[in-house]
Formats: C-alpha cells, sequence, structure tokens
C-alpha cells in the first residue's frame, strides 16, 4: 500500500486549527492508506507520536511564514523520499466526506501533481486571474500566456514531482529576494509560474470551499473560516491589513448580531 507523507503549517494560534484536520483527515482523507503528518510548528500543544512527525518552526511574521514555506518542505527532502506521494494542505483545511485515491491521486500525463483551483468554474477570462504581472518578478506571466490558477492551500503529487516543484519554487523566490521583491501574492505566486506549462490534476471547489461560501453546497473539503476561529483583530495585526478590512468585519458582526436578537 502507498506511504502517504502529509505537510501541515501551525505557527501561532493556527495550531487551533490542528486537532479538527487531524481527526478529519484520519476519517476522510485516503482512508486505508497509511498517513504521517510532518507538523512546522511553535505551539506546545501539539505532540509527537508513532504518526505524528512535530518540528520546530519560527515565527517569521507576514508573509515570510508563507513565503517561505517550501524551505520547511526542503528540509525533509530525504525523509520524504522514502514515501510514495506528499500533500500540503492549509492549517485550517477541514475534510467533510471521504477523498479516494481515484480522486487525488494524480497520473504520469497529470505531471504527477494535483492543484486545486477556484478559476476553472468561474466566469472570469484567463486574462483577470491574479498572476504576478511584474515583468521584474521571477513568477511574471504575461496576459497572452495566462492559463489556469491554482490555489496555494492545497497541492500534492508523486514525491518526486512534488520536491522538484520545492526545489523549483525556492529558486524562483530566492531570484526575486536577491532583488528586493515579493510576488504579489507570495508563494502562491511562483507556484502558478512553476505550473506554468504542466497540466497538473485540477481539484474544483468541491475539494477546497472556502466555509463562509454557499456552493457547492455539499463539498467534500472546506477551508474554515479564519476569521471566526482566530479572530479578525488577530489577522488584522498578522497581514498588516488595511483598516478597511477591520471596519467591514465589524460591520458584518454587528449586521448579524442584530439579525439574530
Amino acid at each position: 500500500m502507498s506511504k502517504i507523507a502529509i505537510l501541515y503549517i501551525a505557527i501561532g494560534k493556527y495550531d487551533r486549527f490542528w486537532k479538527g484536520f487531524y481527526m478529519s483527515s484520519e476519517t476522510y482523507f485516503l482512508p486505508g492508506f497509511q498517513k504521517t503528518y510532518f507538523v512546522f510548528t511553535d505551539s506546545k500543544h501539539i505532540k509527537s507520536d508513532v504518526q505524528i512527525n512535530t518540528l520546530p518552526a519560527t515565527d517569521q511574521g507576514w508573509p515570510f511564514n508563507t513565503l517561505n514555506r517550501f524551505n520547511y518542505f526542503h528540509q525533509l527532502a530525504n525523509q520524504l523520499s522514502g514515501y510514495d506521494y506528499c500533500f500540503f494542505f492549509n492549517a485550517n483545511t477541514l475534510f467533510l466526506k471521504p477523498v479516494t485515491p481515484g480522486e487525488i491521486i494524480p497520473a504520469q500525463e497529470e505531471s504527477s501533481l494535483v492543484h486545486l483551483s477556484w478559476f476553472v468554474e468561474s466566469n472570469l477570462e484567463p486574462a483577470a486571474y491574479p498572476y504576478e504581472r511584474n515583468p521584474a518578478s521571477s513568477a511574471f506571466i504575461p496576459v497572452e500566456k495566462s492559463h489556469d490558477y491554482y490555489m496555494g492551500g492545497l497541492y500534492g503529487g508523486s514525491t518526486e514531482a512534488f520536491l522538484k516543484m520545492t526545489d523549483e519554487v525556492i529558486s524562483l523566490i530566492e531570484m526575486d529576494k536577491t532583488n528586493h521583491i515579493i510576488a504579489i501574492n507570495n508563494d502562491e505566486s511562483y507556484l502558478n509560474k512553476y505550473l506554468l506549462d504542466k497540466r497538473p490534476r485540477c481539484l474544483l471547489k468541491q475539494y477546497g470551499r472556502p466555509e463562509e461560501w454557499d456552493t457547492p453546497n455539499d463539498p467534500s473539503i472546506i477551508f474554515r473560516q479564519k476569521e471566526k476561529v482566530l479572530g479578525f483583530f488577530y489577522l488584522f495585526r498578522l497581514k498588516k491589513k488595511p483598516l478597511l478590512y477591520l471596519l467591514r468585519q465589524l460591520y458584518f458582526r454587528i449586521k448579524n448580531l442584530v439579525k439574530h436578537s
């Protein structure tokens, strides 16, 4: 039976998502497969055991906690080589229904990779996708080459393909760091540059719907709403969001309170 490595990052209050992720993964993600979790964290609440390996992670602040995630994966290259497949999931991932090999294990003709896209089912033209459009960036994608845009919250594939992708993305990021550039959507932008000439298996919103969205109404995987678990003040400070974000969150909270009073 194939051995599965699951990569997970929980820095700061993001450790609040771990229990739900782990329990739902054990129940629904590739049930019956041998799964090992590699958890990069600064939390004292996530403990190692036979199936869970915790590894130290330093809080580098926003956006570097996400931008540098591929460096964590690279550190484990030798250890991961003993697994057949590697998958990364955002901390706020929650499985709601079984996800089987036929759904998520990519074929060789799919570059042995699997990625999530919200845009395939949208009405947007590829030219409007949020690629990095700065020609000075190593993540630059010209409008005429726009194709599929992939999200950074779920991806995986054969270990060989995953580690090759990891090394290439790190190289792109380091090139930009040399020129004091960070792409518009951080690691996601560099991921899309790497995938530009690839055709990975494309998962639709069914496999990664934000919790606050209404459709599809029977998702297999959701991303839990961070504001509910972490608090919008925490995210406001962490991601240095504009004041408008804070005011909007306060407005919707007051509106909900009035609605249910």
